[in-house]
Formats: C-alpha cells, structure tokens, sequence
C-alpha cells in the first residue's frame, strides 16, 4: 500500500465532485494527468471510461480501483484518492455505492505490485469491519487519518506508523502556520463575537497554455479562485497573498513535464 501512502504525503487525497461516476473519474484523470511518468499524449480519461466499458472496477465494499495501463514497463504505481460522503453510483458488482476511489497509473513492472496492494487494501477494510467508517467520515482530515490506519496496518511493520504520525503532524502544520504567520505580520486577532478563521487545505494544477483547475471540497473558493486574474502568476510568487479578504499560501509544489505545476495550498477563511 506504498502508493496510497505517497498520495496521502504528496496531498493527492480529494472529496469527489457530486456529479455521478463519470465526474468523479474525470476528476481523478486529471489528477493522473499530473505524473511526471504518464506518456505524452496519453488520454486518461478516455482510457479509464473504455476500460470501465469493459470490466467494472468496482470491486465491492464501497471502493473502485480505476486504472490506465502504461505503455512502457519503468516507472513507478501511481495513484490519486478520491472520497465521497454521499456515495458514487458506480454500477458495481454487490449494488453497494463507492465511497472510495483509487485511481491507478500502472507501468508494466508494476502490475504484480498493484494487484498486491489492491489486496492489500482489501484486507485492511475487511479487518477494520468495512467501507463504514470512511463514509460517515465528517472531512479529509478524517478520511486521511482512517487510510493511514489501513496502511499501517496493510503494510503490517513499524515504519508506516512513524510516517504516519508524519503525515498527521505535517497536516496539523499546514493548517496552523498561515494563522501564526499573520499574527506575525501584525493582523489583528478575529473581532469579539466574530466566527473564527478557517484554515481550508486545497491544491491548483496549472497546466499551459491557460488551464487553471482548482482541488478544493469548498465549491465558493473553488468559483472564487478560478475566477482570480493572475492566479498562476501569484501562487508562483512564494509568498502569502490576499483573495476576497481570503489569507493564501503554498505549501508544497511540484513541476511535471510539459510545463504541469501543481500546488498544495492552505486558505485562511476569515470569519463572517
């Protein structure tokens, strides 16, 4: 379950659109299409729904495993998470709607090593009791802190806990320094009476020529940054900026071929 893990560390886990099965694996396409690794000129999301025609991958207690085959053998198992509190009618074989969904890129010297995380992963749910938990999860946070249970426990060695316990205080990081930093910079405290300010984790992926897609399960910062003038140019300015009364600031990026950026964002939400 090495994939899942380096998802969860590189923040490819997303609350899916509420817009059926197609969307959701559209959405997780577009996230694949970010792997420095997938072949130019690859269509992912054609490849996933042909290959949905064929076989469903729901594979029952909730979770599909949607996948693009690669063309060559080097390379790594690459995958992008997706969660949906809701449930996704996703025509598998036990009726049961998917509240999971682990899209996989597969280089041929992989395969053996996905099928055996796939069963991994399985296993896991099977011994926490099912897919329950993750549905009535209340935000990623907690959908995130339950898969890295499964992977610690799928993995089955001490190493996974401690990179867990990263992960977790890596999370908890991200969403208090933006708050300490304006305290820095002398903002002042929320007013007496006001909501508190919200710290929103979320990612962008720039992509040229003018390809701006926002990764936020908040659809009003969603709307409101693809809307923003000079977006790409701001997020690659390195500092904290400034939207709508909204505190911005990247955390994390990564450069892919063809010029892809992508970036893990935390917004602080000033209360109303």
């Amino acid at each position: 379950m090495r994939s899942i893990l380096t998802a969860l560390q590189e923040g490819r886990l997303f609350e899916l659109p509420e817009a059926g099965k197609d969307r959701a694996l559209e959405f997780l396409a577009r996230i694949l299409d970010a792997n420095p690794d997938i072949e130019v000129g690859t269509d992912t999301i054609e490849e996933i729904k042909q290959r949905e025609e064929e076989c469903n991958t729901g594979i029952g207690m909730g979770v599909g495993v949607p996948h693009v085959r690669a063309r060559r053998e080097e390379g790594e198992l690459f995958s992008a998470i997706g969660w949906s509190s809701k449930g996704v009618e996703y025509g598998a074989s036990d009726g049961k709607l998917v509240h999971l969904v682990v899209m996989y890129y597969i280089p041929g010297a992989q395969k053996n090593v996905y099928l055996k995380e796939v069963s991994s992963l399985v296993k896991a749910i099977r011994k926490s009791g099912g897919i329950d938990p993750i549905a009535q999860a209340l935000d990623l946070n907690a959908v995130r802190n339950l898969l890295l249970d499964w992977v610690s426990a799928g993995l089955g060695d001490a190493a996974p806990e401690a990179v867990a316990r990263m992960i977790r205080l890596e999370v908890k990081q991200a969403q208090t320094e933006p708050v300490a930093a304006a305290a820095v910079q002398g903002e002042a405290p929320a007013a007496a009476g006001r909501p508190p300010d919200r710290a929103l984790s979320f990612a962008v992926l720039v992509a040229p020529p003018a390809t701006v897609m926002v990764l936020a399960h908040e659809p009003g910062l969603v709307a409101l940054l693809e809307k923003e003038p000079g977006l790409p140019q701001r997020l690659a300015g390195g500092v904290a900026f400034a939207v709508a009364g909204h505190q911005l600031l990247v955390t994390n990026s990564t450069t892919y071929s063809g010029g892809r950026i992508f970036y893990q964002c935390v917004a602080v939400m000033g209360g109303s």
